[in-house]
């Protein structure tokens, strides 16, 4: 091809080096340059919890952040073991949640999240209202995954042959508002 050859080759070359050092500039340092206010986050570490018997298994990670509003966030993934691997699988989640800022609570109460097969990233049950600037807290406790399917009567019902995984207690932590 005559364009690559002589010349032309540099310039090509120069032009695809210097593309390869904007791509950072599509995400947050476009977003800063722009003056935009970037969302702040703490996450806990993602978790593999499983039920005693190793046949359900639960991803868990948990975040807060503001995100356009103040709130926590979980991620998670239920899998069903077989002879070999697993397998996606719905599943309902449990257990209770606690929002502080410093030592006061800001939001304690039970949860329940209905997770899809594919898994689910949620803050719909922890959303809260930021009391000013300071360090925050979400903790969650107490948290089982169970595995379900819709029974004859178009109701969810626990999977039969498979326990409850208990999920590992989890924090995330950051200074925000």
């Amino acid at each position: 091809m005559k364009l690559l050859t002589g010349k032309r080759l540099s310039t090509a070359v120069a032009g695809v080096l210097l593309a390869g050092l904007f791509v950072p500039a599509t995400g947050a340092a476009a977003a800063q340059a722009a003056g935009s206010r970037l969302s702040v986050e703490g996450c806990s570490s993602k978790t593999d919890n499983r039920s005693s018997d190793n046949w359900t298994a639960a991803d868990w990670k948990i975040c807060l952040g503001d995100y356009g509003g103040a709130n926590g966030s979980a991620d998670v993934k239920c899998y069903a073991g077989q002879t070999i691997g697993w397998n996606e699988s719905r599943c309902l989640i449990s257990g209770q949640f606690e929002i502080r800022k410093g030592n006061e609570v800001i939001k304690s109460e039970q949860f329940g999240l209905d997770v899809p097969m594919n898994g689910a990233v949620t803050s719909v049950p922890f959303r809260f209202y930021c009391q000013g600037p300071g360090e925050y807290t979400f903790r969650t406790s107490g948290v089982q995954a169970t595995l379900v399917r819709v029974g004859r009567d178009g109701q969810l019902e626990a999977r039969p042959g498979f326990q409850t995984a208990h999920i590992a207690d989890a924090t995330a932590t950051v200074t925000m508002c």
